[in-house]
């Protein structure tokens, strides 16, 4: 019932300018409300047909790659969402993965990080492995906590956070931000920003509850660097020069009760007795704040637009994603379904992970995006 409700909602587009567009620029966006494909992982014949979905990237025959961590492989489907085939194993070896982090879609290759052995492997669209990397010699000598790349092979990144291990209470530190090609050669340094916002106990850093993080994108003519500290994006050319930001529009920021036990929720998902035990004694060391991010994840779309997500509200369905173009004019707020974790944006589609939040289900979606001139 949670995916038929997801599936059957209305999802529109708005325009929402910050500059009046010209005829020519004034486009009308839409969200076909029947997805295009959807995988779930509640298999009726008791097939597991998801393990744990960390990445999807549509295919140029409709159909879909996705990265799961959870079964240690690269598994392909048909456009009608009917399992074919799977890549890699769980090991060590060549083309094996004990561990999937994370994965980038990067033009027609796809780049795979395994945190266990510490690599990072360069997989052609038809799952042939071209290249094996270290995690730091993909990232330029320095391991990198999160990445972007654009289709040219162009990668941001920016380091892992650090903290004081004896410190006590919410804390925040900057990291690096550089640009490397698809080799891991160091292009540009580009200005620190603010970590990940982690809860010092003692003898460790737990992530905060509502915690603001560092966001990264990249287009083929800009950079986009973010700290959810505010409505800011910072703006850099591909050579890492500063290249102005880009600015959310004004909205009430304020935390509730209610959004506190969400991240509560998301944040003990999964986890046994025992660890919800640990963490929500990790909580009584922390003060949270009063206001949300600004904004939780950052995306390039096919045609070089910017879209940044706000932070979901505790008791809304949906979430403004608030787009724009590539000269900077915010051409569009889009709402999607708050538990929607988008993937990648195509031409016509947006992909993406759903994750019910009260059962830790999930289910892979692709749907089609419209964008017609207005009359």
């Amino acid at each position: 019932m949670f995916l038929t409700l997801l599936t059957t909602a209305t999802l529109l587009f708005s325009a929402c300018n910050e500059r009046t567009p010209s005829v020519h620029e004034l486009t009308a966006w839409t969200i076909d409300p029947i997805p295009l494909l959807e995988i779930s992982d509640d298999d009726p014949g008791g097939e597991v047909v998801l393990g744990d979905a960390a990445h999807v990237t549509r295919l140029p025959d409709g159909g879909v790659l996705v990265a799961d961590r959870g079964l240690h492989a690269l598994r392909f489907f048909s456009p009608d969402g009917r399992f074919q085939r799977a890549v890699g194993r769980q090991g060590s070896g060549p083309a094996e993965f004990e561990h999937i982090r994370v994965a980038y879609r990067c033009g027609d290759s796809l780049f795979v990080e395994d945190i266990v052995t510490r690599r990072v492997m360069l997989y052609a669209l038809d799952g042939t492995i071209a290249r094996t990397l270290s995690t730091s010699e993909f990232a330029g000598g320095t391991d990198a906590y999160h990445s972007a790349c654009n289709a040219g092979g162009l990668f941001v990144h920016h380091a892992w956070g650090r903290f004081d291990p004896a410190a006590r209470g919410r804390d925040r530190k900057p990291v690096a931000v550089w640009l490397t090609s698809a080799g891991g050669t160091r292009v540009a340094d580009l200005d620190s920003v603010g970590g990940q916002e982690y809860v010092g106990v003692g003898d460790g850093a737990p992530r905060a509850l509502l915690r603001r993080t560092p966001h990264l994108g990249i287009g083929r003519r800009h950079v986009y660097v973010g700290s959810a500290d505010s409505s800011v994006v910072r703006v850099y050319t591909l050579d890492g020069t500063p290249s102005g930001v880009r600015r959310l529009p004004d909205t009430d920021l304020r935390a509730t009760a209610a959004d506190l036990e969400r991240a509560k929720r998301l944040d003990t998902l999964g986890q046994d007795a025992a660890t919800q035990a640990q963490t929500r004694s990790d909580w009584a060391l922390d003060t949270p704040p009063s206001t949300l991010p600004a904004y939780d994840a950052l995306l390039v779309d096919h045609d070089d637009h910017l879209w940044v997500r706000r932070h979901p509200v505790a008791g809304q369905e949906t979430t403004p994603w608030i787009v724009f173009d590539p000269d900077g004019a915010h051409v569009a707020t889009v709402e999607l379904p708050a538990v929607f974790t988008v993937r990648e944006i195509g031409r016509d589609y947006v992909a993406g992970i759903v994750l019910d939040p009260d059962t830790g289900r999930h289910a892979v979606r692709v749907v089609g995006l419209t964008r017609v001139a207005a009359p």
